[in-house]
Order: structure tokens, then C-alpha cells, then sequence
């Protein structure tokens, strides 16, 4: 069951909406607001697989929400559904998946929905992109992290990928999921020519663990990892600079 949130600010589009997604068999709308706060809130609690998003949205804008999402949860799939078609930039900038402009088609949601669908089963199938161990580059052997009043010492080999989840940085090693209050960036900083890589605002990877990489989506990228079943994004733009490091690092 493919689940959805609508946040639209206009009552009568979001019934349109709401409509057009209930005549799309294998879909369900969990819930709808009217702002983006309020839409917020409910989307931290009810975890859609895709939002559809209004840029023109009142108290937290479009734009401004899919960045919020996205730091709750990476996973979650945006949809631009909006009267402007000068925003594609800001929308994409956001790893947006789609950005439709209205008065929109069943067909064209039809067919976004249906990408998403068929993602989700590549996922069981796609064959095997990469299979580093990153030449030429040295891991030291321990990572710093700073939780609550404790700093906690770590073997980045262990270390599988670091991410987004709840406003929280998340760490999920070969060992244990660990939780800290620094960001990705903050890091991302200490792990600098190492191993490791940002392949994406919500996610920091290691190369040397990295099982498959397949297309995800228009814009991007899925990652899946040895030794977890946690998934992480690559964008486009990422895919490319990774590509350059790992098959011509003589060009690097």
C-alpha cells in the first residue's frame, strides 16, 4: 500500500486531490493540512511514503517544509503539486521526486504514482552497480562522537551510514544503532578524505560497505549497504562525483 499526505492550503483542491489519489488502486491518503505546520506535525507522526506538497503554503512554505521532511525522514518522497512552474529549481533542490503543475491530470499522477510502485520492486531485484573497497584512501581507526555528556570512541569500519531521523543524527554501525544531537555536517567534517561520503543533504555512507547502487527516481540514486538492511539516497550530482572517484581516481 502506497500511503500519501496532502498539504494544500486550498480546501477544494486538496478534495480534488484526495479524490484523484482514492481512484489509484494500492493507494492510501493517511491525512491532510491546510499550512505547513500543521502539516509538519502530522507528517513526523503519520511517516507517508509520499507527500504532495503546494509551494504557496501559509506559516511554513513549500519549499521550507520539504527541507523540514527531509530531516525527519530522507525517505519520504516529495511531490510538488502547484499553480507555479517557476519554482522547479527550489523544488529539485530538495530532491523533490516530481513536481506537477495545475490543473494536473489523473493520468499524470497515475503515471508519478506508478514510477514510485516500480522503484519500490527494483529494489528486490536490481543487480549489483559497485563493489568498492576505495583505493588509495587511509581510515583512521576511530571516530569521535559526542553523546549527551559521554564522547564515545568508534571504529569507522564498523560505522555503515550516517543519516536524518527525528532531528536526530543517526548512526548504524555493524554493532548497534547509535543516536547524537550533532549534525551531519559537524561529522561529516571529522571524516574528511576518508572512506566515507555524502551522498546526499541526509546521508553520509561508507564507500567500502556499499553492496548496490541503483536508479532511484528521477533525480537520484538508492544505496544498500552489507551487513544492514537500511537504505540510503544518492543524488544525481553525487552519483557522478562518486562515479569519477571510484572507477578514474587518477583523475581525482
Amino acid at each position: 500500500m502506497l500511503t500519501v499526505f496532502i498539504a494544500e492550503d486550498d480546501s477544494s483542491m486538496r478534495h480534488v486531490l484526495k479524490r484523484t489519489l482514492e481512484q489509484i488502486p494500492g493507494t492510501k491518503v493517511l491525512g491532510e493540512a491546510g499550512d505547513g505546520v500543521t502539516a509538519l506535525k502530522m507528517i513526523e507522526k503519520l511517516r507517508p511514503r509520499v507527500v504532495f506538497i503546494d509551494i504557496d503554503l501559509p506559516e511554513k512554505n513549500g519549499v521550507d517544509l520539504a527541507r523540514e521532511i527531509c530531516d525527519i525522514d530522507p525517505q519520504i518522497l516529495l511531490i510538488f503539486a502547484t499553480a507555479y512552474d517557476d519554482y522547479t529549481h527550489e523544488a529539485f533542490e530538495v530532491y523533490a521526486f516530481d513536481y506537477l503543475v495545475k490543473p494536473f491530470k489523473l493520468d499524470r499522477v497515475k503515471k508519478t504514482l506508478e514510477r514510485i510502485n516500480q522503484m519500490d520492486l527494483q529494489r528486490a531485484s536490481a543487480a549489483n552497480y559497485f563493489h568498492p573497497p576505495v583505493a588509495g584512501e587511509i581510515t583512521p581507526p576511530r571516530l569521535v562522537l559526542r553523546q549527551n555528556e559521554k564522547l564515545l570512541f568508534l571504529d569507522t569500519q564498523e560505522v555503515i551510514l550516517i543519516t536524518r531521523e527525528n532531528r536526530k543524527t543517526i548512526l548504524h554501525t555493524t554493532k548497534q544503532k547509535l543516536e547524537t544531537t550533532e549534525t551531519l555536517n559537524d561529522i561529516e567534517r571529522r571524516l574528511t578524505g576518508n572512506s566515507f561520503f555524502r551522498s546526499h543533504r541526509g546521508y553520509i555512507v561508507n564507500l567500502s560497505l556499499i553492496k548496490e547502487i541503483y536508479p532511484w527516481g528521477k533525480k537520484g540514486y538508492q544505496i544498500t549497504f552489507s551487513g544492514t538492511k537500511e537504505t540510503a539516497l544518492l543524488t544525481n550530482e553525487k552519483f557522478k562525483e562518486l562515479e569519477k572517484r571510484l572507477l578514474y581516481p587518477e583523475t581525482n
